[in-house]
């Protein structure tokens, strides 16, 4: 949870260098080397990394969009940004 409170005020964005192909409602996202569809609130999520909105206000987005406590979408939001940041994808 202490993860979740430190990212809430961070600001995500995509890496440089990273390609990016829309489809439909989904992502296809990756370089030379691998790719990852991201779709669903995934894609929900990736779409609202604009550079300017923080952690919490992504997560507030997604609570509102598929009505879900906003506490539990912070959380969902961090979880699924680590990850895409282990992955060189966003950073903090």
């Amino acid at each position: 949870m202490d993860e979740v409170v430190e990212r809430s005020e961070s600001v995500p964005r995509r890496v440089l260098g990273i390609r990016i192909r829309r489809m439909k409602d989904d992502f296809l996202v990756g370089d030379e080397a691998r790719a990852l569809l991201v779709e669903d609130s995934a894609a929900f999520i990736f779409a609202s990394l604009d550079g300017r909105r923080s952690t919490l206000q992504v997560a507030r987005l997604v609570a509102q969009e598929y009505g879900v406590d906003e506490e539990q979408a912070l959380a969902d939001v961090v979880e699924f940004l680590v990850g895409l940041a282990d992955q060189g994808i966003v950073e903090w």
